[in-house]
């Protein structure tokens, strides 16, 4: 099959729907009937991606979990793992293939999401694994913006990447420098989980929107210049999130640290 073809982003996009909504109904009585997890509280709420919303999937992928603790594969092997799916990624998004791209995106930060939770399955936490996970992290999102910077390098669309990837990286930065000064600030909307299912599903449904709007109305253009470019909706949209993300963590940090 063709991997440009819109059956290639259709086909798994309707097996995820019907599985989703089926565990979407499964998980509902099980939610109202357990214990917030700990690990979705301690982190702050965001509009973008809501704590109901990280309960269900840590619920469907928990029995993951449970698979690699029993294959005894490290945490360490797991962000490895992880992170090689993110560079797959990046080389798809490079070839134009932002469908494919886009699945491998979002499989590839969910795999990312196992390691600590077998860290603490298995009382493996250490801070050297905390430190490879992030610096990991910081690879796979980079391959991810490798590759649209190569994809767009003749198109006017590359500021709006460059732009994308300074903001991304100051998400991180303004929390990571105010939590070295002593300043904790954990606000923001617009962090790495939000930013990976905004960038991956709109990936996965560019090719879809595409399709129609070829369908209905622009029968003569080109499905794939169509489809990368309909992408620059979600990357715009994470792009003013992350710098407002940015100055609001900027903001905060800096009124902690004048009034210490």
């Amino acid at each position: 099959m063709d991997i440009n073809s819109v059956w290639f982003t259709l086909i798994p996009l309707a097996v995820f729907n019907v599985l989703f909504l089926g565990t979407v109904l499964a998980f509902r009585p099980v939610y109202r009937n357990s214990k917030r997890l700990k690990e979705v509280e301690e982190r702050p709420a965001s509009k973008f991606l809501n704590r109901w919303m990280r309960e269900y999937w840590l619920w469907l992928t928990d029995p993951f979990v449970h698979l690699f603790v029993r294959l005894r594969l490290s945490p360490n092997t797991l962000t490895t793992m992880g992170v090689l799916i993110g560079l797959a990624s990046g080389y798809f998004f490079w070839k134009g293939h932002f469908g494919l791209g886009g699945w491998l995106m979002i499989f590839g930060a969910t795999f990312d999401t196992f390691d600590g939770r077998v860290a603490r399955a298995t009382h493996n936490e250490t801070r050297s694994g905390a430190y490879f996970d992030s610096i990991m992290d910081r690879i796979s999102e980079g391959a991810f913006f490798a590759g649209l910077v190569l994809y767009y390098r003749h198109h006017w669309a590359l500021l709006i990447v460059i732009v994308c990837l300074i903001g991304s990286y100051m998400v991180s930065y303004t929390k990571s420098k105010g939590d070295e000064m002593g300043a904790h600030y954990e606000g923001g909307s617009m962090q790495r989980p939000e930013r990976i299912v905004y960038l991956g599903v709109g990936a996965i449904f560019s090719p879809v929107f595409a399709w129609l709007v070829q369908f209905f109305w622009l029968k003569e253009m080109d499905f794939v210049l169509l489809t990368n470019t309909l992408y620059l909706v979600p990357l715009s949209f994470v792009t003013l999130m992350t710098w407002g993300t940015s100055f609001d963590r900027m903001r905060n940090v800096m009124k902690m640290l004048s009034v210490k």
